[in-house]
């Protein structure tokens, strides 16, 4: 739809560059929100998702409501889109929807000055479209809202250098409630400094100190002094050291890699990747497109870089790549859970701005031919990637809330017992007479498992309850839930299995 729509205004764009240019934009905000409304599930996917709705009714860092950071800008947002009447799921998808469409708008009208007309709807056509950010810029969670504050203060910071003293006061403070909205996204905002002028960092920082103290003084109060710091301190030791997926729990280089590169190739782009098949002719085709388009644009500017031709406003919006999706790319690979790929949300921005830093030097030292082409294989092959795991998040709740459902209308509540991983939120959310519980540790399962079906209690495990693979001899798989793993890396495949003890040892007959 983008290659047809700048082939058949190719004409109008150099006669008319505004009308023609704020035109294409328009469509690429609506085809991003159109895209997110597909993808906005009908059910609340997960424990994080969780912890968010119960956040509505009541802040509490204690009782998980939501989980520290707290994350107070996006609570706040969610809130406001609850108060005014949105359903559960609507109004923790609300902010990132509405935020979404703005950050799209906005890439693209700041952008045009730097890379003009092609490179900046690449950019915004990628935002708009990539599979990542469609998907969690329509999931109940803080990544949507996060990322579109993120793109709002890269935009903010890159127009410090052109304007007023006080546009480094502005983007600090965007920067600075950004971090409210998506704290693990420090990195990529720090990494920001370095593209505004030495001379107005100090009105920056000063601007970032505004907006933290915009969100950090109400959560101080809220929660308490004391309090803040005892429940910070319990997150950051158990994230660094037992469950958060850092390189210290999971130390393996091997696994760390290869669930790095899925993340944001695999997941986050849509690329072709290696066990994960199942695509249709036509979307296989078009992840191939995918990327052999931004091969080209990449390669287009690293070619530029090396002879040292790309422009100046080329090697500002390069930069802004750089030490935005660098640091973070760091911090992701070792402090973060490669599980989940939503992690990978700066980096795939990263990537997208420097692929359309490539098409904008392609448009400059080419053909208009060959960057529109490059332009609207990008753009239809996104559109085609995206689709299928956009429909499946907007058609079938996830295999945690498709578990939920099926034990709840096929077992009876009294006498039986479920023992699981994360899930066993959703069942305390949605069917809190049943019980799940949510061991530890392998060990406490196995103990646990033993003691209550030794009491007589119909006894349930899921494939995600720790340890559960200890237990595999005495375990019959009952049903299995399943999705694209592009749509739910971390929770692609759950199943559940019902306990069968060992029957008692016969005694030996005495001759």
């Amino acid at each position: 739809m983008y290659s047809l729509f700048l082939r058949m205004n190719l004409k109008i764009i150099h006669s008319a560059p505004s009308r023609a240019f704020t035109g294409a934009l328009a469509l690429l905000v609506g085809a991003g929100v159109t895209a997110r409304v597909l993808a906005l599930p009908r059910l609340l996917p997960d424990l994080d998702a969780v912890n968010f709705a119960r956040s509505l009714s009541r802040f509490e860092l204690a009782a998980q409501a939501p989980h520290f950071p707290g994350y107070p800008v996006y609570v706040a947002l969610a809130r406001l889109a609850s108060a005014a009447g949105a359903s559960e799921v609507l109004a923790l998808a609300l902010p990132g929807l509405v935020l979404g469409a703005a950050a799209i708008g906005a890439l693209g009208l700041v952008l045009r000055r730097y890379l003009g007309d092609t490179g900046a709807l690449v950019a915004s056509a990628l935002l708009a479209l990539l599979p990542l950010p469609v998907l969690f810029g329509a999931t109940p969670g803080s990544d949507g809202t996060g990322l579109a504050f993120l793109v709002l203060a890269a935009c903010a910071a890159l127009r410090v250098a052109d304007s007023a003293p006080r546009m480094a006061v502005l983007a600090g403070a965007v920067a600075g409630v950004a971090l409210g909205a998506r704290p693990s996204f420090l990195p990529a905002l720090l990494g920001l400094a370095l593209v505004v002028p030495r001379g107005r960092r100090l009105a920056a920082l000063a601007g970032g100190g505004i907006g933290v103290g915009a969100w950090l003084v109400p959560l101080v109060v809220l929660t308490g002094p004391a309090e803040l710091l005892r429940i910070c301190s319990g997150f950051l030791l158990g994230h660094a050291g037992k469950w958060g997926g850092t390189v210290a729990v999971r130390p393996d280089l091997g696994w760390r890699l290869e669930h790095f590169g899925f993340d944001i190739l695999g997941a986050g782009l849509g690329l072709p990747w290696p066990g994960v098949g199942g695509d249709s002719v036509a979307v296989l085709t078009a992840r191939l497109l995918l990327a052999l388009g931004l091969t080209a644009s990449l390669v287009a500017l690293a070619h530029a870089a090396l002879r040292a031709s790309l422009s100046a406003t080329e090697r500002r919006v390069a930069l802004l790549a750089l030490v935005l999706g660098g640091p973070y790319a760091a911090w992701m690979f070792l402090g973060q859970n490669l599980l989940k790929a939503r992690h990978a949300l700066p980096v795939v921005l990263a990537l997208s701005l420097l692929a359309a830093v490539g098409v904008a030097v392609l448009a400059r030292a080419r053909p208009s031919r060959v960057s529109v082409s490059v332009a609207g294989a990008l753009a239809v092959s996104t559109v085609a990637v995206m689709l299928p795991v956009a429909l499946e998040q907007g058609r079938e709740p996830s295999p945690a809330a498709r578990l939920v459902a099926h034990v709840s209308s096929t077992l009876a509540p009294s006498g039986m017992l479920l023992f699981t991983g994360e899930e066993a939120r959703l069942f305390e959310h949605y069917v809190p007479h049943f019980r799940a519980g949510r061991p530890a540790t392998g060990e406490q399962l196995r103990r646990e498992v033993e003691r209550v079906a030794a009491a007589g209690a119909d006894v349930y495990v899921t494939s995600t309850a720790p340890g559960a693979e200890s237990l595999a001899p005495h375990l019959e798989p009952v049903s299995r839930f399943t999705c694209n793993r592009r749509m739910r890396s971390h929770a692609h495949d759950i199943v559940l299995f019902h306990y069968r003890p060992a029957p008692p040892a016969r005694p030996e007959k005495v001759l």
